[in-house]
Protein backbone atom coordinates (compact mmCIF):
# COMPACT_ATOMS: atom_id res chain seq x y z
CA UNK A 1 0.00 0.00 0.00
CA UNK A 2 1.20 3.31 -0.99
CA UNK A 3 1.96 5.91 2.02
CA UNK A 4 2.62 9.54 1.74
CA UNK A 5 3.49 11.71 4.81
CA UNK A 6 2.87 8.78 6.89
CA UNK A 7 -0.50 8.50 5.75
CA UNK A 8 -1.77 5.45 4.07
CA UNK A 9 -3.45 6.52 0.53
CA UNK A 10 -6.07 3.98 0.24
CA UNK A 11 -6.98 4.24 3.69
CA UNK A 12 -7.67 8.38 4.15
CA UNK A 13 -9.58 9.31 1.25
CA UNK A 14 -11.89 11.80 1.77
CA UNK A 15 -13.98 11.97 -1.41
CA UNK A 16 -14.67 9.25 -3.75
CA UNK A 17 -12.72 8.31 -7.12
CA UNK A 18 -14.17 7.94 -10.45
CA UNK A 19 -12.44 5.58 -12.97
CA UNK A 20 -11.28 6.92 -16.14
CA UNK A 21 -12.97 5.65 -19.13
CA UNK A 22 -12.97 8.32 -21.34
CA UNK A 23 -10.60 8.85 -23.93
CA UNK A 24 -9.04 11.86 -22.11
CA UNK A 25 -5.79 12.35 -21.71
CA UNK A 26 -2.60 14.45 -20.51
CA UNK A 27 0.55 16.08 -20.72
CA UNK A 28 2.76 16.77 -17.35
CA UNK A 29 4.96 19.84 -17.48
CA UNK A 30 7.17 21.20 -14.95
CA UNK A 31 5.86 23.90 -12.89
CA UNK A 32 7.54 27.46 -13.55
CA UNK A 33 8.20 29.60 -16.52
CA UNK A 34 9.55 27.25 -18.84
CA UNK A 35 7.56 24.52 -20.63
CA UNK A 36 9.66 21.46 -19.87
CA UNK A 37 7.38 18.03 -20.52
CA UNK A 38 7.93 15.66 -17.81
CA UNK A 39 4.90 12.95 -19.20
CA UNK A 40 3.72 13.13 -22.25
CA UNK A 41 0.22 11.51 -22.76
CA UNK A 42 1.57 8.88 -24.56
CA UNK A 43 3.54 7.89 -21.73
CA UNK A 44 0.65 8.73 -19.17
CA UNK A 45 -2.25 6.93 -18.23
CA UNK A 46 -5.59 7.88 -16.22
CA UNK A 47 -6.30 5.50 -13.52
CA UNK A 48 -9.05 7.37 -11.85
CA UNK A 49 -10.23 10.85 -10.46
CA UNK A 50 -11.54 12.56 -8.04
CA UNK A 51 -12.24 16.24 -7.15
CA UNK A 52 -9.19 17.76 -6.19
CA UNK A 53 -7.11 15.09 -7.83
CA UNK A 54 -6.49 11.84 -10.01
CA UNK A 55 -4.10 8.81 -9.97
CA UNK A 56 -2.21 7.96 -13.30
CA UNK A 57 0.32 4.92 -14.54
CA UNK A 58 3.22 6.63 -16.19
CA UNK A 59 6.94 4.83 -17.32
CA UNK A 60 7.98 8.96 -16.43
CA UNK A 61 9.46 8.63 -12.49
CA UNK A 62 8.06 11.89 -11.42
CA UNK A 63 9.31 12.82 -7.75
CA UNK A 64 7.29 12.59 -4.93
CA UNK A 65 6.09 16.53 -4.06
CA UNK A 66 7.34 17.33 -7.46
CA UNK A 67 5.28 20.26 -8.62
CA UNK A 68 3.57 20.58 -11.53
CA UNK A 69 1.04 22.36 -14.56
CA UNK A 70 -1.17 19.64 -15.87
CA UNK A 71 -2.56 20.12 -19.51
CA UNK A 72 -5.79 18.22 -19.71
CA UNK A 73 -7.13 16.99 -22.96
CA UNK A 74 -10.55 15.82 -22.75
CA UNK A 75 -12.68 13.72 -25.70
CA UNK A 76 -14.29 16.80 -26.40
CA UNK A 77 -11.20 18.56 -27.94
CA UNK A 78 -11.40 20.99 -24.94
CA UNK A 79 -8.10 21.40 -22.70
CA UNK A 80 -7.90 22.37 -19.29
CA UNK A 81 -4.80 23.76 -17.70
CA UNK A 82 -4.42 22.52 -13.74
CA UNK A 83 -1.62 23.13 -11.19
CA UNK A 84 -0.54 20.97 -8.49
CA UNK A 85 1.98 18.41 -6.97
CA UNK A 86 2.60 14.93 -6.90
CA UNK A 87 1.50 13.58 -3.66
CA UNK A 88 3.05 9.60 -3.65
CA UNK A 89 4.23 7.05 -6.34
CA UNK A 90 5.13 3.46 -6.08
CA UNK A 91 6.01 1.25 -8.61
CA UNK A 92 3.39 -0.97 -10.39
CA UNK A 93 5.83 -4.21 -11.16
CA UNK A 94 5.13 -3.59 -14.64
CA UNK A 95 8.26 -1.20 -15.34
CA UNK A 96 5.49 2.08 -14.47
CA UNK A 97 4.89 4.46 -11.61
CA UNK A 98 1.61 4.69 -10.14
CA UNK A 99 1.13 8.41 -9.22
CA UNK A 100 -1.27 10.14 -6.73
CA UNK A 101 -1.55 13.93 -8.25
CA UNK A 102 -2.81 16.68 -5.76
CA UNK A 103 -4.74 19.29 -7.72
CA UNK A 104 -4.61 22.77 -6.63
CA UNK A 105 -7.31 25.61 -6.92
CA UNK A 106 -5.19 28.61 -8.44
CA UNK A 107 -6.33 31.92 -10.46
CA UNK A 108 -5.53 31.57 -13.91
CA UNK A 109 -6.52 27.89 -14.07
CA UNK A 110 -9.41 25.95 -15.24
CA UNK A 111 -9.87 23.97 -11.74
CA UNK A 112 -13.85 25.21 -11.45
CA UNK A 113 -14.29 23.74 -15.16
CA UNK A 114 -12.52 20.83 -13.36
CA UNK A 115 -14.80 20.97 -10.88
CA UNK A 116 -17.57 21.56 -12.81
CA UNK A 117 -16.63 18.42 -15.37
CA UNK A 118 -16.80 16.39 -12.38
CA UNK A 119 -19.98 17.25 -10.76
CA UNK A 120 -21.76 16.01 -14.55
CA UNK A 121 -19.60 13.15 -14.31
CA UNK A 122 -21.06 12.10 -10.93
CA UNK A 123 -24.36 13.14 -11.97
CA UNK A 124 -24.54 11.13 -15.21
CA UNK A 125 -23.26 7.62 -13.57
CA UNK A 126 -25.49 8.68 -10.78
CA UNK A 127 -28.43 8.10 -13.56
CA UNK A 128 -27.11 4.97 -15.24
CA UNK A 129 -26.26 3.34 -12.04
CA UNK A 130 -22.20 3.11 -12.87
CA UNK A 131 -20.28 2.21 -9.94
CA UNK A 132 -17.91 4.97 -8.37
CA UNK A 133 -15.37 3.74 -6.53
Amino acid sequence: MAESAGHKTSDNRSEPRYTARDADCLDIYQDGSGFKILASREACEITNISKHGLMIRCDTPLEAFERFRLRFHLESGDDLTLFGNVRWRVPDGSGHYLFGLQLEDRLGTDYLLWQNRLSKLLLNRARTGLQIN
